[in-house]
């Protein structure tokens, strides 16, 4: 085969590859937001440094592969190697890795809370001795502020009683 051909399907073959890692990586970014919660701006956001990221990378490979000229078939190899992976991995692969990850990271935190299940016990038990002690405390404080009460209105009535006299 004329070896012009065989350039030109070497380089049509990577842009499909690269279309389809394009969407990998993407997919990786998706099962990072089915983990952790973003709101909307952060995934706005992530999605522009991703597709800044994506067509540096493209113009960086049609750089070497074709000496930087952006030809249409090679933006339709890479978009052909999106759906290619879009449409037979993708899917399967986002559920089965976040459905993956999401076990482990219940059974991580189960593993926390049997960890910390004898400092949650005598927490408690600390804290019911502290509410004892502070229930004591203003227990104390309120016969205190009553028997005060009691001594000035004595002492009231004592002084003028005196003043009468």
């Amino acid at each position: 085969m004329n070896d012009a051909i065989m350039v030109e399907l070497h380089f049509f073959g990577t842009s499909v590859l690269w279309g389809a890692l394009l969407l990998v990586i993407y997919d990786a970014l998706r099962i990072l937001r089915r983990i952790i919660t973003h709101n909307g701006f952060f995934v706005a956001f992530e999605d522009l440094i991703f597709w800044v990221i994506s067509s540096l990378l493209i113009f960086h490979m049609m750089y070497r592969q074709n000496n930087g000229i952006i030809r249409g078939f090679a933006t339709m190899a890479i978009l052909l190697g999106m759906l290619f992976y879009h449409y037979t991995v993708s899917e399967i692969a986002v559920d089965a890795v976040s459905g993956l990850l999401n076990k482990i990271i219940n059974l991580i935190g189960k593993l926390i809370a049997l960890l910390f299940k004898p400092v949650r016990f005598f927490s408690r038990k600390i804290k019911r001795i502290f509410s004892w002690i502070s229930n004591k405390i203003k227990k104390f404080i309120h016969f205190l502020l009553k028997t005060l009460k009691r001594v000035k209105k004595s002492g009231k009535i004592a002084v003028s009683e005196n003043e009468k006299r």
